[in-house]
């Protein structure tokens, strides 16, 4: 019997949150809550490797970061000390990420983000919360840091447990696209906002790339735990 009967359903459970990441798609509230709530299971499916629950902790973290700051975000009473914050965060972020090959892009459309900022203010337009997309790039630099840093920092906690994952490096560079696609969203809107550009392609396609790009990451980290413990989970 190649699956033992106390496995299966767990493998059931695994397809089956995979499958609803495509099922939603078009919603992304419910699916948010879907992949979180995979996050969770795959952590408790894989709770006896540390370096596979660092994933899902770097992951889970940034979820529900976004998560947590949204209704501050269009919140009037929250609205302005959040960009302020947010324009901070991201300065400070530029300069720790100094490894990170998105940093040059990040500069520059954060640039033109504050620049934009200053026309509006000046102009006495009123601004669109562009600074949630800054937000948003700010929150998955992080994340490629800390996928970057992982080994380092379980070396230091965990020096007989860690060990380095094709994982790591994979969703290292799935999170570059995350970056610049949020990058691409705002000059987009700034060229339709200031210069009048008729473009709203990347707006609109936006949050269905967003969408197969997590559930991806997280058919990712479920195909990598199956394989380090497939030796105690499958009968030969």
């Amino acid at each position: 019997m190649f699956f033992s009967s106390t496995r299966i359903p767990k493998f059931i459970g695994s397809v089956l949150f995979v499958c609803a990441g495509f099922l939603t798609y078009g919603d992304s509230l419910l699916f948010e809550k879907i992949y979180l709530a995979l996050l969770g299971f795959v952590a408790v499916l894989f709770i006896r490797d540390i370096n596979i629950v660092s994933i899902i902790v770097i992951s889970a973290a940034a979820n529900l970061s976004s998560e947590i700051l949204y209704p501050l975000v269009i919140s009037e009473h929250f609205q302005l000390i959040l960009k302020l914050l947010t324009y901070l965060a991201v300065c400070y972020t530029l300069y720790k990420v100094s490894e990170d090959s998105m940093r040059l892009p990040t500069v520059i459309v954060v640039g033109l983000c504050l620049t934009t900022e200053c026309y509006w203010y000046l102009t006495s337009q009123e601004a669109p919360m562009i600074f949630w997309y800054v937000l948003l790039l700010t929150i998955n630099l992080w994340v490629r840091h800390f996928l970057f840093a992982r080994v380092f920092i379980m070396a230091k906690y965990f020096p007989t447990q860690y060990r380095s994952l094709n994982l790591d490096h994979t969703l290292y560079q799935l999170v570059f696209f995350y970056i610049l696609l949020h990058q691409l969203v705002l000059v987009e809107y700034i060229l339709r906002r200031v210069f009048d550009v008729s473009s709203t392609h990347i707006y609109y396609a936006a949050p269905y790339i967003f969408h197969g790009l997590t559930t991806y990451s997280a058919l990712l980290v479920l195909i990598q735990g199956y394989i380090l413990i497939s030796k105690n989970w499958f009968k030969a």
